[in-house]
């Protein structure tokens, strides 16, 4: 039986120390991705989680990456829909600054504007794949990190 995430949390709080350096290595890997794809604008790629995270929600949002692989499918993904107001409580921005930077990522093409809804487009998805391979390779590291982390737990502190 896998352990429970909490059984994970303090195992990983146990044995950080001794691993930190993959962890927080492939960490900085992907904010220097994103920073260097968002020109530097660290907000636009945390508005573009909250957008994808959405999508990636719906039922149908694997479905229509397939498709658009395939046969040029949807103009934009299916989301579960996100506005401007949940993206700004969701990273903890003031709304007006969202809004502006949303227009850029609409301007850009990366999002597109249905209603009050922000739809990931097919544009966005494949100008970041770089960022979507680094949030794969952060996941796998931070696998490998964790197995080993189960494989040989640190001894317990002496008293």
């Amino acid at each position: 039986m896998p352990p429970t995430r909490q059984t994970l949390l303090r195992l990983v709080a146990e044995n950080a120390s001794m691993h930190a350096e993959p962890l927080l290595a492939g960490l900085l890997e992907l904010l220097s991705e994103a920073r260097g794809a968002f020109a530097g604008d660290v907000d636009k790629f945390l508005i573009m989680l909250v957008v994808a995270i959405r999508a990636a929600g719906h039922r149908d949002f694997a479905d229509a990456v397939r498709r658009r692989r395939m046969e040029g499918g949807p103009s934009v993904f299916p989301s579960l829909g996100v506005n401007i107001q949940s993206v700004a409580d969701s990273i903890g921005a003031p709304k007006e600054t969202i809004r502006r930077k949303v227009s850029d990522l609409v301007e850009m093409g990366w999002i597109e504007r249905r209603g009050n809804d922000l739809h990931l487009t097919p544009a966005a998805y494949e100008s970041l794949k770089p960022l979507r391979e680094g949030i794969y390779a952060l996941a796998a590291r931070h696998y490998e990190v964790v197995d080993a982390m189960i494989a040989n737990p640190a001894p317990p502190p002496e008293a």
